[in-house]
């Protein structure tokens, strides 16, 4: 079936699909508007490490456990991703503290409710979780051994497959249903909710914790105005590197024009230009939305824009004005699915997969197969000969 639907080509980076069907509205394409992370730059030693060591530290300080910061390994994070809900990192974060801290014995949840109540919920973030560091000294620690560390990973594993296009409110809606029948737990959920859930630097315990061990002390500061707290050197965006050749964007220029490249993405304007450098000058400033963009429309509006909501790449193309027909990039199922919902709404969508710079490149191009993506591609890099190929001839498979 599949060798029916496809094109399949052979490139130097790996396999490139293209749905047959879907090769006369590719030709007439003359927009494209990209993802960034995992597209235009490699964030594999970055983000997800950012994770992973947010959680950890976190779940340290609310427990006075030493969770190992590997703990929350690849495997989990993925399986959070393919869900289509955990573009937004911090959603991911959210849903590894949830569930860990819905997991503890009910003695010391218990403890830490009152601790967080003794906290208070209008502290600097930073000092909230100290505060609750400093209440289980008092009282010597908690009973989490080794054994609860193993159990955890692999009751975390299962939930991630409960989780769904919703993404954080799936994580609240599950734990709920899993241990909703006990009252002490409901209270507990919205105590740690309201302690946990604002979406803000400065007055959320994730996203601060997460943008400081992200960004590294100099770029969180000028982002966001604040002196951090935890991390004074450097952050985990030094490891990222540029997947997107200045030839590629250059050639994509030559065949469709610099005003009809955009970006839809659901990372940060500063970071994300922190690495682009100058080649954010290639791209049509109406066309870029980012995560700031996004949450300004929200509030607006009064409701869920995120990924895998449409609104970031029909805002990019609106920068276009008029257009036959886009290409949106991504290398996640959120992005699949964020495409596929703007087809609905004003068609002429194409959705280009990439695979080669996830953590699991193979699985990843069996999920894009599987979900029918217009085109699969290695790289970013691989689009332009794609659509030279297309334009200038019949082609065969290869």
């Amino acid at each position: 079936m599949m060798a029916k639907e496809y094109l399949k080509l052979h490139f130097k980076n790996g396999e490139v699909y293209i749905r047959r069907n879907r090769i006369d509205q590719i030709k007439r394409v003359d927009g494209i508007i990209f993802d960034c992370d995992g597209v235009l730059i490699d964030v594999r030693e970055s983000y997800n490490r950012a994770i992973s060591k947010s959680a950890a530290y976190i779940l340290k300080k609310m427990t006075g456990f030493p969770f190992p910061e590997d703990l929350f390994s690849d495997e989990i994070i993925h399986m959070f991703r393919v869900t289509g809900g955990f573009n937004d990192d911090w959603d991911t974060v959210y849903g590894i503290v949830m569930f860990t801290l819905s997991e503890m014995p009910s003695e010391i949840r218990e403890y830490l409710a009152a601790f967080i109540e003794e906290a208070g919920f209008k502290n600097p973030p930073i000092s909230r979780l100290r505060s609750i560091e400093k209440q289980w000294e008092k009282v010597g620690g908690n009973t989490l051994d080794v054994e609860f560390l193993s159990k955890l990973v692999r009751d975390l594993k299962e939930f991630t497959k409960l989780l769904d296009s919703t993404g954080r409110k799936s994580v609240d809606e599950k734990l709920l249903r899993i241990h909703g029948q006990d009252a002490d737990f409901r209270r507990f959920h919205i105590l740690l909710k309201r302690f946990l859930n604002s979406r803000e630097v400065g007055k959320s315990v994730i996203a601060t914790v997460f943008e400081e061990l992200f960004c590294g002390a100099l770029l969180f500061e000028e982002a966001y105005r604040i002196n951090p707290a935890i991390n004074t050197r450097f952050g985990l965006i030094e490891n990222e590197r540029l997947i997107v050749k200045p030839e590629c964007l250059n050639s994509l220029i030559s065949m469709l024009g610099r005003r009809n490249l955009g970006i839809a993405s659901g990372s940060r304007r500063m970071p994300a230009e922190y690495i682009l450098g100058e080649l954010i000058e290639k791209f049509n400033p109406k066309s870029l939305v980012f995560a700031e963009d996004v949450e300004a429309a929200e509030r607006l509006l009064k409701k869920p824009l995120k990924k895998p909501h449409p609104y970031s790449l029909l805002k990019a193309a609106e920068g276009f004005g008029e257009f036959r027909s886009i290409i949106y990039i991504g290398d996640s199922m959120e992005d699949a699915i964020m495409a596929s919902r703007a087809r609905e709404k004003m068609g002429r969508i194409i959705f280009a997969g990439v695979y080669r710079y996830t953590i699991f490149e193979e699985e990843m191009l069996r999920i894009f197969l599987k979900y029918g993506c217009d085109i699969i591609l290695p790289t970013v890099n691989d689009l332009p000969p794609v659509l030279e190929m297309l334009g200038r001839e019949k082609i065969e498979d290869r």
